[in-house]
């Protein structure tokens, strides 16, 4: 099985995650926004890869309002990505072709809610290339624990980690991986963090982008 991350990994990102992150908040703290702004857009893209709710959680340290913020960051993606239109990563989705040539499961794993994901899918037309897809609802945690991992794996019937391959833009995309124990950890540059940071997270290989897969399998 392979995992891919979503946002930056398969999906072109362009910075949509994070101005989601901005409306949000100041759709929904706005008397806090204008102090903390700069503080809390720096959290968000320390955490990306992140449960997003999670972070939302973190930051404002009220369920309740993390809930709203969430539900508006949703929202705002969403309104996002219906203007200027789900763009995959070049090179994504023959790659998705290709591994379903080789019998290799293929798996998605993200911090969006299941509602997002699924929007996400069908804009793509995606549905019937992927075996699965998982968010951090569905599994319990989101990353860097390697809840999403471990369900995709156990659904898909595999039994050993080490034969996993796991892509991500994120740092936390790589500790999930390491903790899920899988056997290739790699991180991908057309996302949002740097060599350096993806290295130090546990990536085993770094390539420019998901097009690159081929050559590590």
């Amino acid at each position: 099985m392979i995992a891919f991350d979503v946002a930056g990994t398969v999906l072109n990102d362009d910075g949509l995650v994070i101005l989601a992150f901005k409306k949000a908040f100041e759709a929904t703290q706005p008397d806090l926004w204008p102090t903390h702004g700069a503080e809390w857009t720096q959290y968000a893209i320390d955490t990306m890869g992140q449960s997003k709710i999670h972070v939302f959680t973190e930051l404002l340290g009220n369920a309740d309002k993390a809930y709203q913020a969430n539900v508006a960051f949703e929202e705002s993606y969403l309104s996002e990505i219906a203007e200027v239109g789900a763009v995959p990563i070049a090179g994504a989705e023959d790659v998705f072709k290709y591994l379903r040539t080789k019998g290799i499961a293929i798996a998605l794993t993200t911090g969006f809610s299941p509602s997002t994901l699924d929007t996400l899918l069908i804009e793509l037309g995606w549905k019937d290339l992927i075996d699965i897809s998982v968010t951090p609802a569905e599994a319990g945690r989101g990353r860097p624990h390697p809840d999403m991992l471990n369900k995709a794996a156990k659904t898909i019937g595999v039994t050993t980690p080490a034969n996993v391959i796991v892509l991500g833009d994120t740092a936390a995309d790589m500790q999930a991986a390491v903790a899920f124990g899988a056997g290739q950890v790699i991180g991908v540059l057309t996302g949002t963090h740097d060599e350096h940071t993806l290295h130090a997270a546990g990536a085993t290989s770094i390539v420019n982008s998901v097009a690159d897969l081929k050559t590590l399998i």
